[in-house]
């Protein structure tokens, strides 16, 4: 079963958070690229998330906003 975790979507993408079988899943994807990863952690995936070369500084802030305020309400 896959738990979502998380949506964040504006004018430059999208990234998603998930759950499934213990493991997390990140999907991220903006105009003219995708991306899909399984991390051990939040964190691991978090920090991948950083990393990545399209993805702008507004769609990563605001992702792991709304990641916080999910995992902060349980």
């Amino acid at each position: 079963m896959t738990r979502h975790l998380s949506d964040t979507r504006n004018a430059e993408g999208r990234v998603r958070f998930l759950i499934e079988g213990g493991r997390v899943l990140l999907l991220a994807e903006g105009q003219g690229w995708t991306h899909q990863s399984t991390h051990t952690t939040l964190e691991r995936a978090g920090l991948y998330l950083a990393l990545l070369p399209q993805l702008s500084q507004g769609l990563y802030e605001s992702a792991l906003l709304e990641l916080e305020q999910t995992v902060t309400r349980g």
